[in-house]
């Protein structure tokens, strides 16, 4: 009889539990990062697509916490009509002095704490952003919105691309003036806007 009471109890926390915190997951098909690098001249933009992602939504509550992987394999940028174009300046963000995408093929956000901007659906989200192997922590405000089992996240954020050694030198050399001249052509801030939608 204690046996049967304690397997009840068990289970009986193990469904609180999952009562309490609710995991959504990322809609890879839907979801999107946009990048933009045309404040200054030569810049470009496109698009990147997650591998996968979830939120922790606690019942009743604020969103919590959440992991991202991001496949850096998509990365296509989209500024030229022509498509020829547009691969060319893809091959160009694959390199060691940009992405090294072949190096790191995958770049993961852990989403440590997000908390409400008082009763209004605008949050500040911070975490560590690794890219290229390397971890920054950043933050940003994002609008996230729950309807029915659907929760829609948008946010438009900056990062410094120097932090993460996307500074176009595969093996920077301070003696080298023309290097660094093209370096200082592209602006240090990547815009980024994030477009998600999550279900259960």
């Amino acid at each position: 009889m204690l046996k049967k009471i304690t397997l009840i109890l068990v289970l009986a926390s193990f469904q609180i539990s999952a009562f309490a915190q609710q995991t959504y997951h990322l809609d890879i098909k839907k979801s999107k990062i946009l990048w933009n690098n045309r404040k200054t001249m030569g810049g470009h933009y496109g698009y990147i697509l997650f591998n996968s992602g979830t939120l922790n939504y606690p019942a009743g509550d604020d969103p919590k916490d959440g992991i991202f992987s991001i496949d850096m394999n998509s990365m296509r940028s989209t500024d030229h009509t022509e498509q020829a174009q547009n691969e060319k300046v893809d091959q160009e963000l694959r390199k060691d002095g940009y992405f090294s995408i072949d190096k790191y093929p995958t770049a993961t956000m852990i989403v440590k704490q997000i908390t409400r901007i008082g009763k209004s659906s605008i949050y500040k989200v911070s975490g560590d952003l690794t890219i290229k192997g390397i971890t920054n922590f950043i933050d940003f405000t994002a609008t996230i919105k729950k309807t029915g089992d659907v929760i829609t996240a948008t946010a438009q954020l900056e990062i410094d691309r120097l932090k993460w050694h996307i500074d176009m030198q595969t093996n920077p050399k301070s003696w080298d003036p023309f290097a660094a001249l093209a370096d200082h052509v592209i602006s240090d801030k990547i815009l980024v806007s994030l477009n998600l939608v999550f279900g259960k």
